[in-house]
């Protein structure tokens, strides 16, 4: 195809001469605009910031070179296309070596099957298919060492996407550009919606790589070569105007992807030289293996760091991220001068030995036979944290809109269980122990919600966004109740150390909750112990006035130095290679740990010794004479500090039994009119 449809006197851009001095002057001023408009936009850009932005940039410039490829013709794409796909297999061969070799030290079992995961997505170009359609439940440390690969997956599926739409339509370039801009409107329509699965996937990613395409395919038809530069400069300041004004808008971001498209088409030379082809080739090789060694590095190093109070210093990682990547990158070019003329047939070995590593990794158990005996019951722990299905949400009646399960024979509902995300861990408890009461129950849960009258929550800025939804629940509930008039007990389980502030019962760091009067007065987190001990008066009082029987479940003895994912890694092979390490232990003395509940259990006792509720102690399943344990034989009860595992909540199902069946013996009274 003819890629030179102009004279030879009107090339000047902006009056700028031809000459190779004059453009190689003016690339170099694009690369500093450029630079300068990506830092006034990262500013202006409040709510995606610079990594939106950023996906953006390389999604214009990789539809930009995707039209030029096959401007040039079908065979130049061909040999364009299995160069790059050499690069990123090479790279990602070498990437993953790494990863396995680091992964038989410190990877958990699971951690392991998740890279062959993650693998197998990366050799077939679904990464952002399997982040947006599987995503992880619960992220361990070393998950998602390859999610970063999302981006070359929707490159290599919008390339797709056009290079079809080319072929079909490139004898009539009008209508080829009136297909593209079509899909270019849509898509951007469709990415107003402010969701990963749009962002990710084809359908909301194509406009910005159709918004660098379209321009190079206009300029092999219509004279826009000669305007790019200009047209880029405008849409560039319009882009910069409105990223201050309005933030991160979609059209700010529509704006700057045009603004780099054609900045990018104005820099090109009209005169094709295989010389420069194949420098931008090699330069093109090495940042993608730097792209492809640095994010899983720089997570890698993180996740070895268990500090959390200092952040993780990542300037030590330079040099490694790019002698890795001068080494991958020397053996993709040894791979190219040595194969030139047959490249596919290293390419396709190298895409089903990635291919068959992450078949073989499923299927492995992630080869747990690295860890002892010991460890195993604290993997186990932490592959059963998220055993438990969640509650289906309700669709009618005064719950409806809350995630509630029913529990115990069919009937109406004589027990509601209410709770926080220390009542999720005893979920296989109350499953058991309804059936076995013969008790009919329903099951709330919401994590880090206490379930008290008159409250209100606010969580720190790097937790939740806030606490409305908390505050909301608790008064659905409550409000709930009375028309539930099958009721004849409320029990109540929270995290209550949580609540009051004792920040010395958990191992890793969480993120602290306030908690206040829900009238309006300002917080004080120092009196949030006292906060809390009124509303369990509120909360029971109004319980009681409604004819029900109220029960607390005394909270588990916490175990301040234990973390069963930590307990698990201290016992692989390469747990010295962990930053911080701290010193765990499995059990705590019983005087120790009634000292650490004693404000808690001060503020229940009080009203269990009036009657009007009852104190469930469960500590006889966790604790002896003179210490309570978090291993029970060789299984591990805790999976955190505070948290029960499957087996840990499965020993209190006598206890929570016992206190069921009393709900059947309680006959509710409505309190008399006027009282």
């Amino acid at each position: 195809m003819n890629t030179d449809p102009y004279p030879e006197d009107d090339s000047a851009v902006l009056n700028v001469s031809n000459s190779e001095v004059t453009r190689s002057e003016v690339r170099q001023f694009l690369v500093a605009l450029s630079a300068l408009a990506f830092v006034l936009s990262t500013l202006g850009l409040r709510d995606g910031g610079a990594a939106t932005l950023a996906a953006d940039i390389v999604l214009v410039l990789c539809g930009g070179w995707c039209a030029n490829q096959l401007i040039r013709g079908l065979d130049v794409l061909k040999a364009q296309v299995i160069c790059v796909l050499q690069a990123y297999f090479t790279g990602l061969l070498c990437c993953s070596i790494a990863l396995f070799a680091i992964g038989w030290m410190v990877f958990l079992p699971s951690e392991f099957l998740n890279l062959g995961n993650a693998l197998l997505s990366a050799a077939t170009f679904t990464t952002n298919f399997r982040l947006v359609f599987f995503p992880l439940v619960e992220a361990l440390r070393f998950d998602g060492l390859l999610d970063h690969l999302w981006v070359p997956a929707l490159i290599a599926q919008c390339c797709a996407i056009l290079a079809v739409l080319f072929w079909f339509l490139y004898h009539r370039v009008r209508l080829l550009l009136a297909v593209l801009g079509t899909i270019f409107v849509a898509s951007l329509s469709v990415s107003t919606a402010d969701s990963p699965i749009v962002q990710m996937l084809p359908i909301g990613g194509l406009w910005a790589f159709l918004g660098g395409a379209i321009p190079f395919i206009a300029a092999n038809r219509f004279p826009v070569l000669r305007f790019a530069l200009l047209l880029g400069i405008i849409s560039l300041v319009t882009g910069i105007v409105l990223a201050v004004v309005l933030g991160d808008a979609l059209f700010t971001r529509a704006f700057l992807a045009l603004s780099f498209a054609f900045l990018y088409v104005g820099s090109r030379s009209r005169v094709s030289a295989g010389r420069m082809t194949t420098k931008r080739r090699n330069w093109f090789g090495m940042l993608l293996h730097v792209f492809l060694w640095a994010l899983p590095l720089t997570q890698v190093v993180n996740a070895l760091n268990l500090t959390t109070d200092a952040p993780t210093n990542y300037s030590g990682l330079i040099l490694p991220s790019l002698l890795l990547a001068i080494v991958s990158w020397s053996i993709w070019r040894a791979l190219e001068n040595r194969f030139q003329l047959t490249r596919v047939t290293p390419t396709a070995v190298i895409a089903l030995m990635l291919f068959a590593n992450g078949v073989a990794t499923l299927t492995s158990q992630g080869l747990q036979l690295r860890y002892s005996e010991q460890a195993d019951a604290y993997i186990h722990a932490i592959e059963g944290a998220n055993g438990t299905s969640a509650c289906p949400v309700m669709q009618e009646g005064p719950l409806a809109g809350l995630a509630v399960c029913q529990m115990g024979p069919k009937g109406p509902p004589e027990v509601l269980i209410w709770g926080d995300h220390q009542l999720t861990t005893l979920k296989p408890a109350y499953q058991e122990a309804t059936r076995e009461a013969g008790v009919s129950a329903l099951f709330v849960a919401q994590a880090n919600c206490v379930p008290l009258e008159g409250l209100q929550t606010r969580f720190a800025h790097a937790g939740q966004h806030s606490g409305r939804s908390c505050d909301q629940h608790a008064a659905q509930i409550l409000q709930a109740i009375p028309h539930l008039s099958s009721l004849k007990q409320v029990t109540i389980v929270a995290d209550w150390l949580h609540y009051v502030g004792i920040d010395a019962s958990e191992l890793v760091d969480r993120v602290p909750v306030r908690i206040g009067p829900i009238d309006g007065t300002p917080i004080n987190v120092r009196q949030q112990s006292m906060y809390v001990s009124e509303a369990v008066e509120t909360t029971v009082r109004t319980l009681t006035d409604h004819g029900l029987r109220v029960s607390m479940i005394r909270q588990v003895p916490a175990q301040p130095r234990f973390d069963a994912e930590l307990a698990a890694r201290l016992h692989a092979p390469g747990s010295w290679l962990y930053q911080s390490m701290p010193k765990l232990s499995i059990e705590v003395s019983l005087t120790e740990a009634t000292q650490r509940h004693s404000d808690v259990d001060q503020m229940f006792q009080r009203l269990s010794a009036i009657g009007v509720l009852n104190y469930v102690n469960t500590w006889p399943a966790f604790c002896s004479a003179k210490s309570c344990s978090a291993r029970g034989g060789l299984s591990s009860d805790y999976i955190s500090a505070t948290r029960l595992t499957r087996s840990g909540a499965i020993a209190l199902i006598p206890m929570l039994a016992d206190d069921l069946e009393r709900a059947r013996t309680h006959a509710p009274f409505a309190p008399a009119v006027g009282s």
